[in-house]
């Protein structure tokens, strides 16, 4: 049976993503007998996206069209851009060309998925893993079974939600490398903002962390569920061969933890001598010298620390199972080992001021990392600890027009004395390359008048 499999993110920064996770469902339904097509819309303009989906419908006339949502919005507070209008024109050109069932998934679905199938007026979704569930779907269609029993699977009926349990691969170690699927050349050719990782892979699914504010648990699980390391490196042989890829992101949620799993990755990597390097989102917990050693010479070029804040205050805040301390050690370690280091940072949490702003910024002055990325307000996900902390705003219950957390003490004034402390950063520390997501001109008075804010009095 014929499934037509729609990519619909387009976001550029900070890299072009490709949807990798649609080539586990194009695998799946390959070996499950059905012949599956991936769209891709990723390089697409507006203009082009209604045309070239109704086109690629009526030529290819499927029995079930997928449409994967990786991201509902940027996540940026004071450059906010929403994706659901492609979604839209996505799923119109569909129903305009074709009698088959539409069907959204991805991680974006799975968080809010009854907001987003009301606002799209659609009444069927799958909810987790998408390589269980899109098999059983085709084959119930391609029977003409009732589809019910399909894992995950999410119908809106009379206005009502009813749901099965999220969808989870039963044993991610079997998870094999995707054999068919060759990305558009143009992922690895457009640069974007500084040196560019081109292909993502997974080395695991799920977090065993509770970052407050994270829904990467509320979407692949609330454990670590590990893939084979012969698997992991299998997959990436596969993809340089096949596309020419030799720079690989490793797009798990933390990399280095489990720690015996990162370390038999690696030694897999070494092993097989690929030739190929590599970039990874860590944290800072068990770092050593041993363990940085082996990620240099397994092809580790980047590490990117996602630390959120750099003193201890607000590493508690946000739930982060680290300490400054951690941090100075793990970064410390990369540094010895000749690794490229990446601090995140995410202000305005719960509890800030300008003097833990002050504090994590003389931490950063300690690290000199490389890079130092700066992001302003926490973008609210329903099923995360802080949403269900803050408790539902009364007035604004659609999760669909964001709500991001900035604490309520920061005003306009406190907001300039932020950007004082930044720039003070940037002058005495020229080696360290500062990538902001804000408009330096515009925090202070935006920040303050933005309809997009939420306190923790606006409950």
């Amino acid at each position: 049976m014929r499934v037509l499999l729609i990519a619909t993110n387009r976001e550029a920064r900070p890299s072009y993503a490709v949807p990798a996770g649609v080539a586990y469902l194009q695998d799946a339904l390959l070996e499950a007998g059905h012949e599956p097509r991936i769209l891709d819309l990723c390089f697409e303009p507006d203009e082009r996206l209604g045309p070239l989906v109704a086109d690629t419908v009526r030529e290819f006339a499927p029995a079930l069209i997928g449409v994967s949502i990786r991201n509902v919005d940027n996540e940026t507070y004071l450059r906010y851009r929403g994706n659901l209008g492609d979604v839209q024109m996505v799923i119109a050109a569909c129903r305009d060309n074709s009698a088959a069932p539409v069907v959204l998934g991805g991680s974006a679905f799975s968080l809010m998925p009854t907001e987003i199938m009301k606002v799209l007026d659609i009444d069927l979704g799958v909810v987790g893993e998408g390589e269980p569930a899109i098999v059983a779907l085709a084959d119930a269609i391609g029977k003409g079974e009732p589809i019910d029993s399909a894992p995950g699977l999410i119908r809106l009926i009379d206005n009502e939600l009813v749901a099965a349990e999220p969808a989870r691969v039963a044993d991610p170690a079997s998870i094999r490398a995707p054999r068919t699927f060759m990305p558009d050349p143009r992922y690895f050719s457009t640069k974007v903002v500084g040196p560019q990782p081109t292909y993502g892979i997974q080395t695991k699914r799920g977090c065993t962390f509770r970052c407050s504010y994270c829904p990467v648990p509320a979407i692949e699980g609330k454990r670590f569920r590990l893939r084979s390391p012969r698997e992991i490196v299998d997959e990436m042989r596969q993809v340089r061969d096949r596309a020419g890829v030799r720079r690989f992101f490793i797009t798990d949620s933390i990399f280095n933890l489990p720690r015996r799993h990162a370390i038999a990755v690696c030694r897999e990597l070494i092993n097989a001598d690929l030739g190929v390097g590599w970039m990874a989102y860590t944290n800072p917990l068990q770092y050593d010298d041993e363990l940085t050693d082996l990620f240099k010479q397994a092809g580790c070029e980047t590490l990117n620390f996602g630390l959120d804040a750099g003193c201890d205050e607000m590493l508690t805040s946000l739930q982060k199972d680290f300490s400054r301390a951690d941090i100075l050690n793990a970064t410390a370690c990369a540094d010895r080992s000749g690794l490229r280091i990446v601090h995140s940072l995410l202000l305005g949490g719960p509890g800030e001021t300008v003097e833990t702003v002050r504090s994590t910024l003389e931490t950063m002055a300690l690290c000199r990392p490389h890079v130092l990325t700066i992001a302003f307000g926490i973008r609210l996900y329903p099923q995360t600890p802080l949403w269900q902390a803050l408790g539902t705003p009364s007035d604004r219950v659609d999760m669909l027009m964001p709500l991001f957390y900035v604490d309520e003490a920061l005003g306009g004034d406190e907001c300039t004395q932020i950007l004082q402390l930044i720039n003070t950063f940037i002058a005495d520390h020229p080696e360290v390359m500062v990538r902001m997501n804000f408009d330096q001109n515009k925090l202070a008075t935006e920040v303050a008048a933005s309809s997009l804010r939420v306190s923790t009095t606006q409950r």
